[in-house]
């Protein structure tokens, strides 16, 4: 592997991205990018500037969802999605599921994340394979518990989620997209399913956005939707860290604070430019894209070194605090169970992805 990345897309599998991201802030906080035939921003305040311009939309004017959607339930349900929106209730909307997140984001995801995995280890001898299945299905399981979605046939909730999440990638085919049209409909009846008794955050959700069923469906399906990747990729980097050392077991804030600054898992996020946007001297066109490079911000040595891997702005992630806990509670359970953590990741590995670093450790598609 080249000792330093083509560009911005390939730094998120690079094997050691972080000194060009601080050098690409510091040389280059805003550039046209010819080869990505994209608008890069890479320092700290250029980010932050984009993210918080309303002429920057985390959607195209002309595409309120990915055109390979077509006119289906994924596509009715992306567009109802708050960090897909820019309608005027967006901020009202995001505000519910920030309070909704926020009675969930104490001590009780932790312990119930941590009891969920040592049940998992108690099923499954602990190898990379294992590792791997626990660091997806462990977010999406966990918010499922707080939600109160029903418990019966977890691992089918995974795979509907997952099913969701690839038929959203861009390069997904016709048997994926109907793949995850199913799956939808298989998430919208767990929903229906909970609605009548709903207690904690679901209820929370729903005395907000009541009697707006089909947002509050959707951007259910949405938290779990995020919680996939996003999940996998934290727990992932938490148990290669403590792999290295570092003493994350223990619940050290300062420790989890510097790892998602140090080695975040959303490296980038895209905005497009619905008028003519200047910053800096420079002017970005009506219609271009730019690729806000957060993982190279949070290094800018101008900034104030701050974590951006759950964004920042009006679109920012609501569920750090959460996604903290989870994270903590299924590693706290790993190192009860005593592993040998350099056998544990010793071929670990990145998955192809654009925007977010997912460690996978299992021998199973070792060349992905």
């Amino acid at each position: 592997m080249s000792a330093w990345p083509l560009d911005p897309l390939a730094a998120v599998t690079h094997a050691h991205p972080y000194p060009y991201y601080r050098d690409l802030a510091q040389r280059r906080p805003l550039y046209f990018d010819a080869g990505l035939g994209v608008w890069v921003a890479a320092g700290h305040a250029a980010a932050q500037a984009v993210l918080a311009a309303p002429e920057c939309r985390v959607r195209p004017l002309d595409q309120a969802a990915p055109p390979q959607l077509g006119d289906g339930g994924l596509a009715r349900t992306f567009c109802l999605w708050a960090r897909m929106s820019e309608a005027p209730r967006h901020p009202a909307l995001k505000a519910a599921l920030s309070r909704a997140l926020a009675t969930a984001a104490g001590a009780e995801a932790g312990r119930l994340a941590e009891s969920l995995a040592r049940d998992w280890l108690m099923r499954e001898p602990l190898n990379g394979e294992v590792l791997d299945r626990m660091a997806q299905g462990l977010p999406v399981l966990t918010l499922a518990g707080l939600l109160g979605l029903p418990a019966a046939d977890a691992p089918a909730l995974v795979v509907e989620v997952a099913a969701v999440s690839q038929a959203l990638a861009a390069d997904a085919d016709v048997e994926a997209l109907a793949r995850g049209e199913q799956a939808l409909t298989a998430l919208q009846a767990r929903v229906a399913e909970a609605l009548p008794q709903a207690g904690g955050m679901l209820a929370e959700l729903k005395n907000e956005l009541a009697p707006d069923e089909a947002t509050l469906t959707a951007n259910v399906i949405g938290l779990l939707f995020q919680s996939l990747d996003a999940g996998a990729g934290l727990f992932a980097a938490a148990v290669w860290h403590q792999a290295q050392g570092r003493p994350l077991a223990a619940g050290a804030a300062a420790e989890w604070d510097g790892l998602a600054v140090q080695d975040p898992v959303l490296h980038n996020t895209r905005r497009f430019v619905a008028r003519d946007w200047s910053y800096g001297g420079q002017t970005v066109p009506a219609g271009a894209s730019v690729l806000v490079v957060l993982a190279a911000a949070a290094l800018d040595p101008a900034g104030p070194g701050e974590a951006l891997m759950f964004g920042a702005g009006r679109h920012a992630c609501p569920g750090r605090a959460l996604a903290l806990e989870i994270a903590r509670g299924g590693l706290a359970a790993l190192a009860a169970a005593r592993p040998d953590w350099q056998d544990l990741t010793a071929a670990a590995r990145f998955r192809r992805l654009p925007n977010a670093r997912v460690r996978l450790y299992g021998e199973k598609g070792r060349t992905e």
